[in-house]
């Protein structure tokens, strides 16, 4: 987040089951238009090929939140 305050844009990578809590902390922060990029739990544990899958899955979400509009 200090790259944000900073000008830089950021994504915020993680699992669904933090989602709730990243939007608090988001709003908390005084960063309610940051971005998160947000993949089905759990990661952990996952072989290989599942982990790609999720991987692709929020590569496009990261994109989309480095390159969009706010």
């Amino acid at each position: 987040m200090e790259l944000e305050k900073r000008g830089i844009r950021t994504v915020v990578v993680g699992t669904d089951r933090f989602k709730r809590l990243g939007d608090v902390e988001r709003r908390s922060l005084g960063m309610p238009e940051l971005t998160m990029a947000v993949a089905a739990h759990p990661l952990g544990g996952l072989q290989a090929e599942q982990l790609l899958v999720k991987a692709d899955g929020l590569l496009e979400q990261v994109v989309a939140g480095l390159t969009g509009s706010r």
